[in-house]
């Protein structure tokens, strides 16, 4: 009997080693774009992570021209903001992250619209999004 072989493909942030502290890794700005390509289905020539925005847990870019930024640590929680809603770009976050946001709002202070992901306890996280008066609060998740 002819045996099988089963490729499994982990699509997942690609994660490396940081500069400092040693032993560190991190979601380089490059590997941040290569995959919302790569895993997450978006054009190469629509989407831009810019490297001078980065920061520890944090970089911005362009999406067709939008800007939108990012704050993420892995396993745990992230959040993409930008001035609209832009499906197409969370789809993209959601494949390469492997689990869906559980919200959308507006910040009262800047107006900019906010996707949340929390992978450790998304219900807790709403609620204080709700004590915390999020403006057009919208559970994702059911």
């Amino acid at each position: 009997m002819p045996q099988k072989l089963i490729l499994i493909i982990n699509m997942t942030e690609t994660i490396q080693d940081a500069c400092t502290p040693v032993g560190a890794q991190k979601w380089h700005w490059y590997n941040v774009q290569r995959d919302l390509v790569e895993q997450g289905g978006l054009e190469d020539k629509d989407v831009m992570i810019d490297p001078l925005s980065v920061r520890e847990a944090s970089c911005g870019g362009k999406y067709k021209g939008m800007p939108f930024m990012i704050t993420w640590v892995k396993d745990m929680f992230l959040l993409v903001s930008s001035q609209e809603y832009i499906p197409e770009l969370i789809d993209a976050f959601a494949k390469v992250v492997e689990y869906k946001p559980f919200a959308r709002y507006r910040e009262p202070t800047t107006g900019l619209v906010t996707v949340e992901w929390d992978k450790k306890d998304p219900e807790g996280e709403y609620q204080t999004l709700e004590q915390e008066r999020k403006l057009e609060l919208t559970r994702l998740l059911e």
